[in-house]
């Protein structure tokens, strides 16, 4: 009412002064009615705007268009009406006409003129600020965008703030680009079923963390997907190309090359793969759990600078989520020895990924992946087998057990004896991501119930059977595990593995060259007497299978696998068929307690056949050694005619040792 007060004043001087030119003095509105506007210009937003009436008559008011109303829309004398515009629907401006008449007076016209909404990509936010590192759920930032046109992200510019010198670029490269996930295109459709009056569409961006003590900066460009007739206009009308928002991520602490660096990385790397056992940072890091330093006294210590480094490290009780990465901190622990990471949260239901970063770590010699959710390798994993990078020390051991690769040959093209020649362990048990299969009839494409089910190979055929082939000569493994898979078909057979190790240039059956004297070579040697046998020809040794057939060897017909293998373990698969004898008189088959660790396999188990699995020759619950050690104690004698291995008997049986046994 202050508003019409301070108008109706005003218009009332106004009439006033005109009023007193007249002759008579009468005092009159000319044409009876007067407005405070003339025209009204108004956004494409619409609104409301207000007119104020002076008059001494009646009248009435009216618009020329729907997407106006008045109110009041008639009045005697003095009055405040409020126009309420609607939003448009178009680009282009439109107008309309307010109309005040009276009987009296005529018409009194306002005219309205609303704008069109331009062709715009409007922000909420043009700046965003984001965390250097931060759970996984939490890695993410919203982009929300009123606009009327279809759009998309053009490009995206990434950048570091603050890098001053080339050797400093060089360093952090590969950590400039490639660490926002962008949204999908059909996250960014807007529906426009309001013509021109924008809608507003939200959309997530992923972020991965930042190891760089640099600001990350990212520019990312939003476009009409139709620029041909979609030309884009900023806040005052002018024609721009795109719309950008900038994203800018805290730089990470700097992690020095020294003690006080590898205590950061590890405590780094322990809280972004969310572990549930924490390091005690108040105390020393030689007194940390799950962690071990190079000492001066270490005879395999690899340089002085080492002294006071961490050695080994172990992370356990993670939870890594789908598509994430080991943390690229890990390279900072340059002399690293051991590493391990165990136990991720739901690992059969996520895929992760190892990263590159590990695979610069030259002096890793053991590496434990349990259970972890891997699907395959990186590209330069091979790096970590000290065969064709020099400088490396080459990996001993290798434990892949639990993770999810889909097939052996994965494995096996990058993990062999000619990337990894110093590796003696190598575990890859476990990779089912089910639990609940036990007739792989029901699968379908490698899926059961639409998920993928993990291992899951046919070794009697194709690129399977050479994986399986090149594990098995592989001569320098002492333990293979490969035990709780989805591996079907059958073992190779004893022909077969003649022909593989003469086509490998191996020596098809075992020589003196395998044999020692010398109790410090029995990793790599037989030592004494105990496995003579596999030299002779002159004492037949037969075996009999659960149907009661026989069949006879004699030690030079025993093919030449695994030679130093002292652990292999293949069950609860789903195999079928014979064992051969490379199995059944390996010279440390007894050690590797078939009953448990060979013979059985999936419990009522059947193959993709409709087969029930299990080994043919064997009676897996009540397996006779007696062909392999004997019924006796052989007393003196190394030699027992059709008995292989005799002096086993006192190891295995007596439970007793001698000199000559291993």
């Amino acid at each position: 009412m202050k508003y019409l007060h301070k108008v109706i004043a005003g218009l009332v001087l106004c009439t006033g002064c005109i009023t007193s030119c007249k002759d008579d003095n009468k005092t009159e509105l000319p044409g009876g009615l007067l407005t405070d506007k003339e025209e009204i210009a108004i956004g494409p937003e619409g609104g409301l705007e207000k007119i104020a009436v002076l008059s001494d008559i009646s009248w009435v008011a009216g618009a020329s268009k729907p997407w106006i109303a008045v109110s009041p829309a008639n009045g005697l004398g003095a009055a405040e009406c409020q126009l309420t515009i609607d939003s448009t629907l178009e680009n282009t401006a439109r107008t309309a006409q307010i109309r005040f008449s009276s009987e009296q007076a005529g018409q009194k016209l306002i005219t309205v003129t609303q704008f069109g909404f331009g062709k715009q990509i409007l922000l909420n936010e043009t700046d965003v600020e984001i965390e250097n590192s931060a759970r996984y759920e939490k890695r993410t930032f919203e982009m929300v965008v009123s606009t009327n046109i279809n759009f998309k992200i053009g490009s995206v510019e990434y950048a570091f703030d603050g890098i001053q010198s080339d050797e400093e670029k060089a360093e952090y490269e590969s950590e400039r680009t490639g660490w926002l996930t962008q949204p999908r295109q059909d996250d960014l459709a807007v529906d426009l079923d309001r013509k021109a009056r924008p809608r507003t569409v939200k959309a997530n961006f992923r972020w991965e963390m930042n190891t760089a003590p640099f600001v990350r900066v990212a520019k990312i460009h939003l476009v009409p997907m139709d620029p041909a007739n979609d030309q884009l206009v900023d806040d005052n009308g002018n024609p721009i190309e795109d719309v950008v928002l900038t994203v800018r991520q805290k730089p990470a602490l700097k992690i020095e090359d020294n003690r006080a660096g590898d205590s950061l990385a590890v405590i780094t790397i322990n809280e972004k793969v969310q572990s549930m056992i924490k390091f005690e940072t108040s105390e020393n890091m030689q007194n940390w759990e799950n962690v071990t330093l190079w000492e001066a006294t270490d005879k395999d210590l690899p340089c002085e600078e080492a002294v006071g480094r961490i050695r080994s490290v172990n992370f356990v009780m993670i939870d890594m989520k789908e598509g994430e990465s080991l943390p690229k901190e890990v390279r900072y622990l340059k002399y690293l020895e051991s590493f391990s990471i165990r136990s991720n949260a739901n690992s059969q239901i996520r895929d992760i990924h190892l990263g590159e970063e590990i695979c610069e770590l030259k002096h890793l010699k053991e590496l434990v992946l349990y259970s972890y959710g891997i699907t395959s390798l990186p590209a330069n994993f091979a790096k970590l087998g000290g065969a064709t990078n020099e400088g490396y020390a080459g990996l001993k051991s290798l434990s892949l057990s639990a993770t999810n690769f889909a097939t052996l040959s994965t494995i096996t093209k990058v993990v062999n004896k000619e990337n990894f020649p110093y590796l003696t362990s190598l575990a890859l048990n476990g990779s089912r991501r089910t639990d609940s299969l036990s007739d792989l009839t029901l699968v379908q494409g490698g899926k059961y119930n639409g998920r993928p089910i993990g291992l899951f190979v046919n070794v009697s055929r194709g690129n399977e059977r050479d994986a399986l082939l090149s594990l098995l000569l592989w001569e320098n493994l002492q333990s293979l595990t490969l035990a709780y898979n989805f591996i079907e078909g059958e073992l190779p057979t004893d022909e077969e593995m003649e022909t593989a190790l003469e086509r490998a240039g191996r020596p098809t059956h075992y020589t003196s060259d395998d044999f020692s004297t010398e109790k410090a070579d029995y990793l790599d040697k037989l030592v004494g007497d105990t496995c003579r046998w596999l030299l002779t020809d002159d004492n037949p040794v037969t075996f009999t299978a659960t149907d009661e057939t026989t069949e006879t060897v004699t030690g030079q017909e025993i093919p030449r696998v695994l030679p130093k293998t002292r652990y292999l373990s293949i069950n609860l698969n789903f195999l079928t068929g014979k064992l051969p004898n490379w199995v059944l008189f390996h010279p440390y088959f007894a050690a590797w307690y078939p009953e448990i660790g060979f013979f059985i396999q999936q419990e009522r188990g059947k193959n993709s056949a409709g087969e029930l699995v299990g080994f043919s020759n064997i009676d897996s619950d009540n397996f006779d050694f007696t062909y392999y050690y004997g019924a006796e104690d052989p007393g003196s004698n190394t030699t027992v005619s059709g008995v292989a291995y005799p002096l086993y008997y006192r190891r295995f049986v007596a439970n007793s040792s001698t000199e000559n046994a291993e």
